[in-house]
């Protein structure tokens, strides 16, 4: 026995903390080191010799202790202050650091004072002090490891844990040695029980403490492990229950077995609670849980408490995790599953909702339940549900169902199977081939996948694809557990784009195509009303008069984005029909003016392309030729362009000053440039617009995938692409500045006969050309005149530097006599054109009096639109019903090209005809209205009403096996609501109670009758359907026998917990529960009101409570009272002890008025007279028997481990 009352502190000096004592002493108060080790062998010898059990020893770090031996130590200073933080982690409770981490030892009390008044304590450090005790082999050892106890409050109703009190579920714990008295133990217990619950009114207030001892049904998933208040039932269904009685005070821990385990402390207050909670089923009943209860919004959580209300409402699933079948079917071994961890956290939800409650007299049930420990397992395992966003229902569902299955699955060793399909030689018309495939796909799934959820929600579709070229076909069966539904509304794409033929005016076309349909099908669209082939279509979008995306770049989105997201309705979108040979030219073209007041050019009108052969690439006037041919489309007719007015081929004799000008020349080789030239005297062949080019830089283009520059190819057609954007027009070089003089002069032969006649001359005597030039030169230029921003103009800088440093292709040919004749390409696959324009001409050729020009492009009519609107427009009127959605997912569909199947047959991939049909349904039908359009870069929401049954529904038409002997006939019994959009928005859920076949509407915590009608909804997201049987009962035979089972041992469960209940009042009922007393006092107390006793009985009383009120006590507690004095207390003031008169003159601390509190609850007949004093589940184990042995000798300790 030891005193564990005293102060480790006490001991030692007021000096006792901080470095070693200074030099400055004399030898006597600080010895040498050399005598300080002499004094301290003297000591351990001496302790040694006399040591006996419950002597104090004191634990330091062993490092420490070996240097102050080190001969190698010389200097004390070395050595510095014990540091006993180094190996304690709770001072309060002896926990230990791991001894492999920093290694301590025990040492005697003498020899730790002596250390201490010698070199202290460090800072931040307490003594750690232990007992010495006997092993089980008689040896005195060091106890390293105390007797660790958690402590447990035992109330009537656990509010905090239906409310998520983390706090109230910490599990509070204390360590002591097992030499301390039982009556020690108690002061402790009661010690740490207040500091929790300090704020209770405990005056007039009577204890019990029970004691529970570990046991095999005392699991990782006990309880005790996780709350600190615990209900009467969960306290019945405690494994061992022990009361600590006064008689056991004497002895210590060590003597009566109490080793290890844990302690619930239960408290009686006057006019609060009429008999002790451990007795509460004598009095009160279990009360099922109708399971209308909400659950809490944790935060945005909405999504999974509907979710909950719709599956713990299916009648198997509730009664499987109710009665606990899933016990005996976890997988923890199970590498695709979470250790049972979702299935135990679904299972106590489950019981939460359902299961029976300790209902009292003028309680209700509680009306919601907070989720917070299943939300904190599921977002353990999924971080997707770990915080506090809004999710989606039914991707939670997926999870959790999932999670279920693999934790709960039969199957250990999942064996590698291969999907079965149909071979060769199989005729796939067969039905009983395809049954026969059918029944070897589900054996085979079963051979891996087996669980309640598999009984439950799992069934079979088949899926069939049938290649286009051979007619080969492929069927194969998947599993499901939720079948989505298309929703059979128009999600139409809408769109107007313009078509660029070649040779024709530009017209625009009206296009009406499926939201989810590709770039490919617009252009197959496109192609067919133009009239065009679909190979010579090219797509782009336009933006700011110039290439903004180009559709056909193999980085273009196009390539995987469904139409609705790559092109709006407000985009500006065309078409052009550009009709090529392998060796020709894509030339991009741009449009560009010049306007009044303005020096610099900008950007106007709508770019296009023109197509070049080898020879036209070298010739202006073949350039020109096509330009203006395009510019008249685009026009709506203008035909007075120079090469267009002149058709006629032309040779040198008609053109004279070319002959006069070059008199040595043949001119054979420019016999192709002589073809295009214009002999008009129209001043310049500029007379309209000049051709300028640039050449695209690879480096302009390496940011924006859609204008990459590819390498040309000459074994493939010839490359699209479109300059990238912005692009500065200034940059822009004449095409004439790459002629050589005769290609020139044949090209601009008007400037050539202009020049022949002299230079023109105004009214005023002045050059009208030059003037016009001066004027545009020396007018004053600001940012808002110039087309182009500070950082063009800088590029325009530097462009003109490079010209001047760097003289281009032509410039060099002009300066080189050698190659003053040279003809080069004027354009290559890098080059785009850029036609600048003059007001006038602009005025002149774009005048607003054509009907037909680039920016009124003429209609293209489209007949079979009118047709679809209409067709539409009357399926609208009708009402969208469940029908419609089973129909609309087993309808044939064309896969897309992104989608192709590989045919086996063909060896080749082909958009083959896929039809996924329903094979068999599941007992629990869960339907998924498809209400989200998940395309890839957002999301929309169908807010259509769906009509579904709420009984009655029958699938058999919409299944390819209709010979299921379980029916085909579902019933509704929930129903999964989302209100919003997809950004955010509210679930909620209406579901049947099984148990009053009433329906409910669930949100959140809110609770509220309703009909089922009402579900009928655009909010309806996710139903759950359960087959129609004739017993009622859903699942495999086996899964039913389960539940059978599982429903009787639970019920034996209650009624021996009742029986239990009764073994334990009738072994430590008081004296004011005694039936003989209640009858005898009756009459001396005030009876409650009937409301306000338990199930509406009236109590008889409780002359113990009532005794208390007046002051006194009963006479069976004044008998113990008389014969042990010192156990008597009279009251507890509430939230603060104040001392009281004490029978020890040493007894003045909180924790001895707490034991006289606790002795004057146990003011009862004692063990010596109640041999059953204690009553466990299994009837052994009591401390009565424990203290015989004590008493015989035979003593029961645990091993405590030695580290010295």
């Amino acid at each position: 026995m030891v005193d564990d009352s005293g102060d480790s502190h006490s001991i030692l000096e007021n000096d006792a903390v901080g470095s070693p004592r200074e030099n400055t002493i004399d030898d006597e108060a600080f010895p040498t080191l050399e005598n300080q080790r002499n004094i301290i062998t003297q000591l351990v010898n001496e302790n040694q010799e006399n040591a006996k059990e419950g002597d104090s020893v004191y634990i330091i770090p062993q490092f420490w202790y070996a240097n102050f031996f080190d001969p190698q130590t010389i200097d004390p200073t070395q050595l510095g202050p014990i540091d006993t933080a180094l190996i304690c982690r709770d001072y309060r409770n002896f926990i230990l650091v791991e001894y492999d981490k920093c290694p301590y030892i025990s040492i005697p009390e003498p020899v730790f004072v002596k250390l201490v008044n010698w070199y202290g304590l460090a800072n931040d450090s307490q003594p750690v002090s232990t007992h010495l005790v006997y092993d089980e082999n008689h040896n005195l050892i060091t106890e390293y490891n105390q007797c660790v106890f958690r402590v447990h409050h035992l109330v009537e109703s656990d509010q905090d844990r239906r409310h998520g009190g983390g706090l109230n579920k910490r599990v509070s714990y204390f360590a002591i040695s097992r030499l301390c008295t039982v009556k020690q133990l108690s002061i402790k217990i009661l010690d740490t029980f207040f500091e929790r619950e300090s704020d209770l009114d405990v005056s007039k207030a009577k204890f019990k403490i029970w004691f529970v001892k570990y046991s095999e049904q005392v699991g990782s998933n006990s309880i005790l492990n996780s709350s600190f208040k615990l209900d009467p039932l969960q306290f019945m269904e405690l494994p061992l229950h022990r009361r600590i009685t006064p008689l056991l005070f004497h002895h210590t821990l060590k003597e009566v077995d109490i080793l290890t385990g844990d302690f619930v402390v239960e408290l009686r207050q006057y006019n609060k609670n009429y008999h002790w909670l451990s007795n509460y089923f004598m009095y009160n009943q279990l009360t099922p849980s109708s399971g209308i209860t909400g659950l809490y919004n944790l935060g945005n959580t909405c999504y999974m408490n509907s979710a909950l209300q719709c599956l713990v409402h299916i009648p198997e699933l509730r009664d499987y995790f109710l009665y606990n079948c899933f016990e005996d079917e976890i997988n923890c071994n199970n590498p695709l599953g979470y250790q049972g961890y979702v299935a135990r956290a679904f299972s106590g939800l489950v019981q939460n909702l359902f299961g029976c409650k300790t209902l009292s007299s003028g309680s209700t049930l509680t009306p919601a339940y907070s989720p917070t420990g299943f939300k904190s397992t599921i977002g353990h395992f999924n971080s997707m549900f770990s915080g506090y966003m809004q999710q989606d229902s039914q991707e939670f569902i997926t999870f959790l169902l999932d999670g279920l299955h693999e934790d709960l699955n039969r199957i250990v060793d999942k064996p590698y199977i291969e999907k079965p399909s149909l071979s060769p030689e199989d005729d796939s018309n067969d039905f009983n081939v395809i049954k026969r495939l059918a029944e070897d796909t589900w054996k085979l799934h079963l051979q891996r996948n087996d669980s309640v959820i598999t009984d439950l929600f799992v069934g079979l579709y088949e899926s069939t694809l049938q290649c286009p070229e051979c007619n080969n076909v492929s069927i194969t069966f998947d599993p499901y557990n939720d079948l989505t539904l298309p929703l059979p509304v128009n999600t139409v794409w809408h769109c107007k784009v313009k078509v660029f033929p070649q040779n024709s005016p530009p017209c625009v076309l009206e296009v009406e195509m499926g939201k989810s349909s590709t770039y490919q099908n617009l252009k197959e669209y496109v192609a067919k009303y133009a009239n065009i082939e679909p190979r010579n279509l090219y797509g782009c979008e336009i933006f700011s008069h110039q290439f903004y995306n180009n559709y056909e770049s193999p980085e273009s989105n196009s390539q995987f984005l469904p139409i609705q997201e790559l092109i709006s309705e407000s985009d500006d979108v065309i078409f052009y029909e550009i009709v090529a040979s392998q060796n020709d030219t894509i030339v991009p073209i741009l449009n560009s003016r010049i306007e009044e007041g303005f020096k610099n050019p900008r950007l106007f009108g709508v770019p296009f392309f023109i197509v070049l052969s080898p020879e036209e690439r070298v010739n202006p006037g073949a350039i020109r030729y096509k330009l203006e041919k395009y510019f008249s489309h685009l026009s709506g007719g203008f035909v007075e362009f120079p090469s267009l007015s002149e058709m006629e081929n032309h040779s040198l004799p008609t053109l004279p000053l070319l002959r006069e000008k070059y008199p040595e020349y043949t001119f054979d080789e420019y016999q192709e440039f002589l073809k295009y030239a214009v002999k008009e005297d129209i001043g310049t062949i500029d007379t309209h617009f000049k051709i300028k080019t640039i050449e695209e830089t690879t480096t302009e283009n390496e940011d924006d995938p859609n204008q990459q520059i590819l390498p040309d190819n000459a074994n493939q057609l010839p490359r699209f692409w479109t300059p990238y954007s912005p692009i500065n027009v200034n940059r822009a070089k004449d095409i004439s500045e790459s002629l050589n003089p005769v290609v020139r002069d044949i090209y601009d032969y008007p400037s050539l006969l202009q020049a022949a006649k002299g230079p023109t001359m105004d009214d005023n005597g002045s050059n009208e050309q030059k003037d016009k030039v001066s004027d545009l030169q020396t007018e004053p230029t600001t940012a808002q005149d110039s087309d182009i921003d500070l950082e063009n103009a800088q590029e325009e800088q530097q462009d003109e530097n490079s010209v001047d440093s760097e003289p281009n292709e032509a410039t060099t040919q002009n300066t080189n006599d050698n190659n003053d004749n040279q003809i080069i390409p004027l354009v290559n696959s890098q080059t785009f054109i850029v036609c600048e324009w003059s007001e006038s001409a602009i005025q002149e050729v774009f005048s607003e009096d054509k009907l037909i020009n680039w920016e009124k492009p003429a209609e293209l009519k489209n007949t079979q639109l009118e047709v679809e609107r209409q067709k539409r427009q009357q399926e609208e009127e009708k009402k969208i019903t469940l029908h419609d959605c089973l129909k609309l997912f087993s309808k044939r569909e064309v896969l897309g090209m992104n989608d192709s199947w590989y045919c086996p047959s063909c060896k080749e991939h082909r958009q083959a005809t896929k039809q996924i049909q329903l094979w068999d349904t599941p007992d629990v039908l869960l339907i998924h209205l498809k209400r989200f359009e998940n395309l890839r870069s957002f999301s929309d929401k169908i807010d259509e009403v769906v009509h579904f049954p709420i009984t009655g529904l029958d699938m058999s038409p919409y299944l390819v096996n209709k010979g299921d002997p379980r029916g085909t006939i579902y019933d509704l019994v929930a129903v999964d609501n989302h209100y919003g959009g997809l950004g955010g928005g509210h679930y909620t859920a209406y579901a049947k109670n099984v148990d009053d076949s009433k329906w409910y509407y669930f949100d959140d915590s809110r609770v509220t009758e309703t009909t089922p009608e009402r579900g009928i909804a655009s909010s309806a997201y996710l139903l759950f359907y359960v087959r129609r049987t004739a017993d009622g009962k859903c699942g495999t035979h086996e899964l039913q026998e389960l539940i059978q089972k599982s429903r009787k041992n639970y019920d034996d469960r209650i009624r021996q917990m009742y029986d239990r209940q009764r073994m334990l009042f009738e072994s430590n009922k008081t004296d004011s529960e005694e039936i003989a007393d209640i009858e005898e006092d009756s009459s001396k107390i005030e009876q409650p009101r009937e409301e306000d006793t338990p199930d509406g009985r009236v109590d008889s009383g409780d002359s113990g409570d009532s005794s208390e009120a007046n002051g006194s006590t009963s006479s069976h507690e004044n008998s113990v009272s008389a014969r042990s004095a010192d156990y008597s207390v009279r009251s507890l003031e509430v939230g603060r002890l104040q001392p009281r008169e004490s029978l020890d003159e040493n007894e003045n601390n909180m924790s001895r008025r707490k034991l006289r509190i606790l002795n004057k609850t146990y003011n009862e007949p004692s063990i010596a007279h109640s041999p059953a004093s204690s009553v466990s589940s299994d009837g052994t184990d009591s401390i009565s028997a424990a203290l015989s042995q004590a008493k015989s000798g035979n003593d029961n300790i645990l091993r405590s481990p030695t580290k010295d």
